[in-house]
């Protein structure tokens, strides 16, 4: 087992998903990788036994395991230490293992340290220790800190912890930093968004700003649609179709923050991007998305940068789509992407209104740097 401020092409957003992780740890249980004992151990459900990835024993189905940290968060799920393997025994390993074992319970922690810091406690160099860590585990220190962090913002929404204390205590620096890497994998899924939102409780509220009339609408995750209009009961109609089968409520006063990011951004004054969402996408839509999401405030792109920065140069069109199919005005800012030329293009909620937003950015982003 072995976004700057000015746009450049960069890779498609690396987005490590859980199974990354664990698909390196199936190849190693595969080639009965000794060299990772101790970084962790497999269970297999059919047996209700776990291993180390060494284990001689014949090597079970894919769909039977599931993998754990340590043999004590194994044990505590009920799984027994295989006789053959003796995974929960202490075992000697190479200086540079024992240094990556250290490492991964470093980064599995959500107050985790610096990697230049853990390298020092170790006693190699921080180029050293990322080599060792990638050689060993199978994926860079950076992706296997970014697949924890989800895991555990992840779990944390699934026992109802709000979003922003979820992301806090997770160890995410930031809602960006969020939504960079592990967001799109806690919004609304696909199957649920075309069922209707069905047994979905959705909040709203509505703002007058001067573009409009902006209603927002929340799920306990996050802002699900953002639109922009003129009448507030057309909007409320709209919202409602979106969602036929969910459970909508008006709430001002429980949306309040919300509100006030939103009349913020609309003047310039906010960046409404770090408002966490819970929206539904195709996954190149996702990529456009978070792409948008990127863009900082006063600043624009043009389709075809987009494209280049989500890695598909040639997609422009699909990018232009993307952009129109925004359920989330302002917090995913498609109102800063023009064309080529630099015109301003089509904008979902009105050309006027894309105007000025762009120009109330670009006098808020020049008053912050003149600070």
């Amino acid at each position: 087992m072995s976004g700057s401020g000015k746009h450049g092409a960069c890779a498609i957003p690396r987005l490590l998903r859980m199974k990354q992780l664990d698909d390196a740890r199936w190849r190693a249980v595969e080639t009965r990788d000794e060299a990772v004992a101790g970084v962790f151990v497999y269970a297999v459900r059919t047996t209700n036994v776990y291993c180390r990835p060494g284990c001689a024993a014949r090597r079970p189905l894919r769909r039977n395991v599931e993998f754990f940290l340590t043999p004590a968060d194994a044990a505590a799920q009920g799984y027994r230490a295989c006789q053959r393997c003796r995974p929960n025994e202490a075992r000697a390993h190479e200086p540079a293992v024992v240094a990556v074992i250290a490492v991964c319970r470093e980064l599995e922690r959500p107050d985790a340290r610096s990697v230049t810091q853990v390298a020092r406690d170790a006693g190699f160099s921080e180029r050293q220790l990322r080599r060792m860590f990638t050689d060993v585990v199978g994926v860079s220190m950076s992706d296997y800190r970014r697949a924890h962090r989800a895991a555990r913002t992840r779990a944390a929404l699934r026992e109802g912890t709000s979003v922003t204390n979820a992301v806090i205590e997770s160890g995410y620096g930031s809602f960006r930093g969020f939504y960079e890497h592990a967001g799109t994998q806690l919004g609304m899924t696909p199957g649920r968004y075309r069922d209707g939102a069905r047994g979905e409780h959705l909040r709203y509220t509505t703002i007058a700003t001067p573009i409009g009339v902006v209603i927002a609408a929340c799920t306990a995750r996050g802002v699900c649609a953002v639109r922009v209009g003129s009448d507030e009961a057309v909007l409320e109609e709209n919202v409602a179709a979106e969602f036929p089968h969910a459970t909508l409520e008006r709430d001002d006063v429980g949306l309040v923050e919300v509100s006030r990011v939103l009349a913020r951004a609309v003047r310039g004054e906010d960046d409404a991007t770090r408002l966490p969402l819970d929206v539904a996408g195709t996954a190149f839509q996702i990529r456009v998305w978070e792409a948008l999401r990127r863009i900082p405030r006063g600043e624009t792109r043009s389709y075809s940068q987009v494209a280049d920065d989500i890695g598909a140069p040639t997609a422009v069109r699909a990018v232009a789509s993307a952009c129109a199919a925004n359920h989330a005005a302002l917090a995913i800012p498609c109102h800063r992407v023009l064309r080529r030329d630099g015109t301003l293009g089509g904008y979902r909620w009105g050309v006027g209104a894309k105007a000025a937003l762009l120009c109330a950015e670009e006098s808020g982003a020049a008053e912050s740097q003149s600070r």
